[in-house]
């Protein structure tokens, strides 16, 4: 009988079975690989070896402890289980980017039918043999091969449209420079400004059909001292043109300080850090204004003003996946503000929190329209009010929303208010401080 100590007692070895049968050679590839691979697990009940038919869930997440869940959950019933071991086979899709990914096991005997034992830890996923093909892979076995490298000819590092920022050694000095001399940039002829490791003090406006991409969030960085008001930034964006790869600051000295501005515009967000502090006003680390981004791993920060934004959407529609958004340290603090927005937000870690005496915090604000969040973890803490997630005159749907508040006088998880209708599923509220309540 599988009892749930006996579960606990349970371990798993991880082996990707792939069978390598002579050595590595740049030889056509003749069938495409699929995005299964081969399990083996060894499976003990109290220290012994198991024997007989069990029933296991799998399911990728993106942390060893809580995170998201990635591709499809894979349940497979009736697996043998000899001497402990057994083998499956597990499809999860095309998930694997190069991202650290980590197996939750789920078993229980193959004549139950009741709930599954989790078993702990989660397994970390390691390379498989095959990935080391993929570092002497020949040009025909490659897809989605540029048209330029096709040929498999190299050409020397003047590829067409591409132009170099460097601090030393590129086309450019400056990023405004080399956006400066891009004056026919189309659908049919776009461009790729990238922009090597360095720290870069200028404000940047982009171009349709311009990318602007750097050499990693810790490597590339550009920064702007102050703005006087609240329509611009250290980075202003536009349509059908992508920013990625680099951090984006304002370190505030005027009245507004605001890392990415979008302004009726509506531009790709890739793997970018903003982060603004500073500004005498205000402080917002994206603005997304009348715009329609889609903002895709990006973490916004606003900090040490009197207001601060993480994201502030005003009738805006942007879509926002694996976003984390932090204010902190202001009168008004605000994780996400959403005034008469609309946007998806889906895998969101927001936080709002402050010493500030007389200071408010807002997880999420939801002012008008009608939000859609899933997967959204929210933290309001510190400050002398405290919500979750405040919905006012707003109509969200909400689908596994956990929203704590905690500090203070006064705290709520969820606040409904001037006529709100949420729509609500597996979600939970959780308020703690001198006067607290899940939802007002």
């Amino acid at each position: 009988m599988l009892t749930k100590k006996s579960v606990f007692s349970m371990f798993l070895v991880l082996l990707v079975v792939l069978m390598v049968t002579s050595t590595a050679s740049a030889r056509p590839l003749q069938a495409a690989l699929g995005t299964g691979f081969t399990y083996q697990g060894r499976l003990t009940d109290a220290g012994v070896p198991a024997n007989g038919v069990y029933d296991f869930q799998f399911g990728l997440f993106t942390d060893l402890v809580g995170g998201f869940q990635v591709g499809s959950p894979v349940s497979l019933g009736d697996v043998t289980v000899t001497d402990g071991l057994f083998t499956v086979q597990l499809d999860f899709g095309n998930v694997f980017d190069g991202t650290a990914l980590y197996l939750e096991i789920g078993v229980r005997p193959g004549a139950s039918t009741g709930a599954y034992s989790t078993l702990v830890p989660r397994q970390t996923l390691t390379p498989a043999p095959y990935s080391i093909y993929s570092a002497g892979a020949p040009w025909s076995g490659l897809t989605g091969v540029p048209a330029g490298f096709a040929d498999g000819v190299d050409n020397g590092s003047s590829y067409q449209n591409i132009k170099i920022v460097a601090k030393s050694g590129g086309d450019f000095t400056t990023i405004t420079a080399a956006l400066n001399s891009i004056t026919d940039a189309s659908a049919g002829n776009p461009y790729l400004i990238f922009v090597a490791p360095g720290v870069y003090s200028e404000q940047v406006t982009m171009k349709p059909y311009v990318d602007i991409q750097g050499a990693g969030e810790q490597a590339t960085m550009i920064t702007y001292t102050g703005i006087g008001g609240s329509s611009t930034g250290t980075v202003v964006g536009a349509n059908n043109a992508e920013l990625r790869f680099l951090k984006v600051e304002n370190t505030g000295a005027y009245s507004y300080a605001i890392a990415i501005y979008n302004g009726s515009t509506s531009p790709h967000l890739t793997h970018v850090t903003a982060s603004a502090s500073g500004g005498s006003v205000g402080n917002m680390g994206v603005y997304n204004n009348s715009a329609s981004p889609i903002m895709t791993d990006v973490n916004a920060t606003a900090s040490d003003g009197p207001n601060n934004v993480g994201v502030k959407n005003n009738f805006a529609m942007p879509t926002m996946l694996n976003v984390t958004a932090t204010a902190s340290g202001g009168t008004y603090n605000y994780g996400v503000m959403n005034e008469y927005s609309s946007p998806t937000m889906t895998n969101l870690t927001v936080t709002a929190t402050t010493t500030a005496s007389g200071s408010i915090c807002y997880g999420v604000s939801n002012y008008g329209g009608s939000p859609n969040m899933t997967n959204v973890i929210v933290t309001a803490s510190g400050a002398m009010s405290n919500l979750g997630v405040e919905n006012k005159g707003s109509n969200p749907t909400m689908t596994n929303v956990t929203a704590t508040a905690t500090g203070g006088t006064s705290s709520m998880g969820l606040s409904n208010t001037n006529g709100s209708s949420p729509t609500i599923q597996d979600s939970s509220f959780i308020a703690s401080g001198l006067r607290a309540s899940y939802c007002a």
